[in-house]
């Protein structure tokens, strides 16, 4: 189920809120049927090339009409996990991009921190199997490992397969 820590208030927001927070704070958000993600999603913390095309593939409809609409031409498929410290490391330090940020969460649980764009402090997005976010272009924000220790997502980019990570120094930002 999907979750929104706020910071500042030290309190969730109501799970029939959600929307309507991230839509003010400029993030897209939508939720997809989860139902047909396979058994080994939930089984394995990495994947095969070939499981990664046959998950492809099973949300390739969705993906292709999600991109069509959005302006995004490719996409793949990104696991974190206890096994990808340095990709943990990466993503779990603030940072923007310079293109969306676009995730399609296909297996396990994890937690986007993004600033918020009314003030200078962070909101935590809780997100789970079937949950798509963007995080537009250049949006500091950071990203951990939920309980579960594993992330599985459709990365959708409008510009060259890549998650090229732009660090920053900020001090308003803080990881609990």
């Amino acid at each position: 189920m999907s979750s929104i820590y706020e910071r500042v208030t030290r309190q969730y927001v109501a799970q029939d809120q959600i929307a309507a927070y991230l839509h003010r704070e400029g993030i897209h958000f939508e939720k997809w049927d989860a139902d047909f993600t396979p058994a080994f999603v939930n089984e394995k913390i990495a994947f095969s090339e070939v499981e990664k095309q046959q998950l492809l593939a099973i949300y390739e409809d969705q993906i292709v009409e999600f991109a069509q609409k959005r302006g995004y031409t490719k996409w793949d498929i990104a696991v974190l996990s206890v096994e990808t410290p340095d990709m943990l490391q990466k993503f779990g330090d603030v940072h923007y991009h310079k293109e969306d940020e676009v995730r399609i969460v296909v297996g396990g649980k994890g937690v986007f921190i993004i600033k918020s764009l009314h003030g200078d402090h962070y909101f935590e997005l809780g997100v789970s199997i079937g949950d798509v976010v963007v995080v537009p272009q250049e949006r500091y924000h950071a990203f951990k490992l939920a309980n579960e220790r594993k992330f599985a997502v459709v990365r959708l980019f409008s510009g060259e397969v890549g998650s090229v990570t732009y660090p920053v120094t900020d001090l308003s930002f803080h990881v609990k």
